[in-house]
């Protein structure tokens, strides 16, 4: 059923696509970038659902359930959605919820398991990281005292009643709190993500936003927008890069979504400008640009480490850069979890809703805000105009200048913290 409501989104976009744009060209084009990303991911998860049929996968997880019992413990199947940035707010919730309502255990679903082993592995009570159509395919529901699904909200999707009554569990009063706000938010839930752009008002009008609404949602406490992300400092050794000072910049998006042309609408096209002006100001700075295949690449940056590094480098790269620059991405929450402080240009995504308090956002001057008001806004302006003006209408001078007083005053701060 997850496959099959997967291809039929894609199949609504390719044509909308077509009827929006009219190229034949386009759309083959688009097509064939969408079925040569997917074709592999789908192969990718029936390759790992394979292991759910045998009997011994059975026992074990049968087995792990009873011992978990045993200790008072829940198990728990957590289906999550979303890129490396909706990851790292989901793990901080269940960071929190295991504080709040532990101890548990619980294993994550997703589309990519790797990405999600590397995020959760330091949350107390993870095991294990597998495929979510696994959770279809393999018929695994009988082996969990609940099951949640986890993206821009959270519900309380299954309970094993019958088995483990949930109500021994401190969890219970929590699943009680989600079930009456899932309850409330039942009309984003089942459209989800189309009205997601309204559902994003609905938290900024409870005083919450992206980083803590699901807290918001299941009544818990917000820990901390900290959070410890395993690295790997080779990146730092390749580029010679050890004991100097950075700074980076990141002009990609979530490689999960497929846009027909070369950027998405999120992304800023004027970085190489605001870096120009940095340069010209600060020739002493190292600016390194991170990202993946989907960056463009920046002509001033010093270093360029696009598609060179792995998601444990990068996290490396920013836990030692002084100031991160990008438009909305999962990199700007990355560096949140690190403790960076970073400059973001918003344009279709608000930043009441996706801000971190520690940031500077960059607003549009003109119009945005327009994230999910259509199945296309990633990919074209959504009022159909040559370009995303929310975007191109910021001057790459106020950015700059933005960047170089929040950086003065780290400097200033951290000579501060030198000489006290």
């Amino acid at each position: 059923m997850l496959l099959r409501s997967r291809l039929k989104r894609i199949l609504r976009k390719i044509f909308r696509l077509h009827r929006e744009k009219g190229s034949f060209s386009l759309t083959t084009s688009y097509i064939f970038k969408i079925f040569s990303n997917k074709f592999t991911l789908f192969s990718s998860h029936l390759y790992g659902a394979r292991h759910t049929f045998l009997p011994s996968d059975r026992q074990q997880r049968k087995q792990r359930r009873m011992e978990a019992h045993i200790q008072s413990k829940a198990v728990l199947a957590i289906r999550v959605a979303g890129g490396v940035g909706d990851l790292l707010v989901i793990a901080r919730f269940i960071r929190d919820l295991q504080a709040e309502a532990g101890p548990f255990i619980f294993d994550i679903f997703c589309v990519h398991p790797k990405i999600a082993q590397w995020i959760f592995s330091n949350v107390p009570g993870f095991e294990n990281s597998e495929f979510d159509t696994v959770m279809h395919i393999g018929k695994l529901r009988a082996f969990y005292d609940a099951e949640l699904h986890i993206s821009q909200t959270v519900t309380v999707a299954y309970k094993d009643k019958k088995e483990t009554p949930l109500n021994r569990y401190p969890l219970s009063k929590i699943f009680q709190a989600v079930a009456r706000a899932s309850q409330e938010l039942h009309l984003y839930i089942a459209n989800q993500p189309f009205l997601d752009n309204s559902l994003g008002r609905v938290a900024v009008y409870s005083n919450a936003s992206r980083r803590n609404f699901l807290h918001h949602m299941a009544s818990i406490h917000y820990g901390d927008d900290l959070f410890p992300i395993p690295s790997n400092t080779g990146a730092l050794d390749r580029f010679a890069l050890q004991g100097k000072r950075w700074v980076t910049v990141h002009n990609g998006f979530d490689t999960n979504f497929i846009v027909s042309g070369r950027q998405a609408t999120k992304c800023y096209p004027h970085f190489d400008s605001v870096l120009a002006i940095i340069k010209q100001a600060r020739p002493d700075l190292i600016i390194i640009q991170i990202g993946a295949s989907n960056s463009t690449k920046l002509r001033h940056a010093d270093v360029d480490m696009i598609s060179q590094t792995t998601l444990q480098e990068v996290t490396a790269v920013l836990q030692g850069s002084m100031l991160h620059l990008d438009n909305e991405s999962g990199l700007v929450h990355l560096s949140a979890c690190l403790g960076t402080q970073s400059i973001v240009v918003f344009g279709p995504t608000p930043s009441d809703y996706f801000a971190y308090p520690n940031n500077t956002s960059i607003n549009p001057t003109f119009c945005g805000g327009c994230w999910w008001i259509n199945e296309l806004w990633m990919d074209h302006c959504s009022r159909n105009l040559p370009s995303a003006e929310c975007m191109t209408t910021i001057k790459p001078e106020y950015i700059a200048q933005a960047f170089l007083e929040r950086l003065e005053k780290i400097e200033s701060n951290l000579e501060g913290s030198k000489n006290p």
